[in-house]
């Protein structure tokens, strides 16, 4: 145990001990012989048995009132310390990393603020995962690479989410091959995952409609098929009134990765992609033992309680002697 403001009991113990002085020091009032009765032989009466007991029993308790007292009174200094116990808190860290991928194509306009409200709830139902976020429409650009700073991850989510609507994203047309290249998007994705040397669970939430409007270098096959050399889940996220073929292709192509195809509706269940993911963790990571520093509340309040309460009932029994 270690007191953080160890100055604080020591002005409550001065204080307390030139109160106590005080009322030590106070000369003592003579009782009024107003209404006092003559007792011839008071002498001999101190010296009766009972008597003696009596006020024996009346000192005994009064002492040991004063030293209840003093114990409440140590009590209230030893909290005014500030007593804190140091604990060596070890940190574990998921080794569970996602990437989620938006295509920001012409197609997916009136959906992307939804899909993003989604990522959101995803993000805001794991605990502890990295998680990245890239947009690709002609070609790929990384809103935040991949951090477990909770924060972080909603601030830029709603951003984003805010300023879709006001143009195009700066940095998903560069290049003469089209728009909504998936494929392409898909492996730009891929590539955004690091540490390769580490065993880690690596997923990736793509939201398209699966509709290529050019002529992307990767097919979306050919991008599950390096998710699948990489051990990488792919789970897909289309709008709830897409084409039942794009749908069906998408579900078919990304099937190998073991993943699966959602639709986005009013209140999307997202319980299988967290499934999934908290399924996938490899192994957890230790992180960097710190030492913490705990309040220690009781037993300055337990010393200050049962001073009050001992001296309640010595002054009682006091009174009655």
């Amino acid at each position: 145990m270690a007191l953080t403001q160890p100055w604080y009991g020591v002005a409550v113990l001065l204080l307390l001990a030139l109160v106590g002085l005080a009322a030590w020091l106070w000369p003592r009032r003579r009782p009024s012989m107003k209404h006092a009765l003559p007792l011839a032989s008071a002498a001999r009466i101190r010296t009766l048995p009972r008597f003696v007991q009596l006020a024996r029993a009346r000192v005994r308790w009064l002492v040991i009132e004063s030293c209840a007292l003093a114990m409440a009174g140590c009590g209230v200094a030893l909290l005014a310390a500030g007593p804190v116990s140091a604990e060596t808190i070890n940190e574990q860290r998921s080794n569970r990393d996602i990437v989620l991928c938006l295509d920001v194509s012409g197609s997916m306009s009136q959906v992307d603020r939804d899909v993003i409200n989604s990522f959101a709830d995803l993000a805001a139902e794991l605990d502890g995962e990295r998680i990245g976020f890239v947009l690709f429409d002609a070609s790929a650009v990384t809103i935040f690479p991949l951090t477990d700073d909770a924060a972080y991850i909603a601030q830029h989510l709603r951003e984003t989410g805010e300023n879709l609507g006001t143009g195009r994203v700066a940095g998903t047309r560069v290049g003469d091959l089209g728009s909504s290249l998936i494929g392409d998007g898909l492996a730009s994705c891929l590539q955004r995952f690091d540490q390769d040397d580490t065993q880690r669970s690596r997923t990736v939430v793509l939201a398209t409609d699966n509709q290529v409007a050019g002529t992307p270098l990767f097919s979306v096959a050919d991008a599950a098929q390096r998710a699948v050399e990489r051990d990488v889940l792919v789970f897909g996220i289309v709008p709830a009134d897409n084409s039942v073929a794009a749908t069906e292709d998408l579900t078919a192509t990304l099937a190998p990765t073991g993943g699966d195809v959602l639709l986005l509706g009013p209140q999307p269940d997202l319980s299988s992609i967290t499934r999934a993911v908290e399924a996938s963790q490899q192994s957890v990571m230790d992180g960097r033992a710190r030492s913490e520093a705990v309040p220690l509340v009781w037993p300055g309040a337990g010393l200050a309680l049962l001073g009050i309460i001992g001296a309640s009932l010595a002054h009682r029994r006091r009174a009655g002697a």
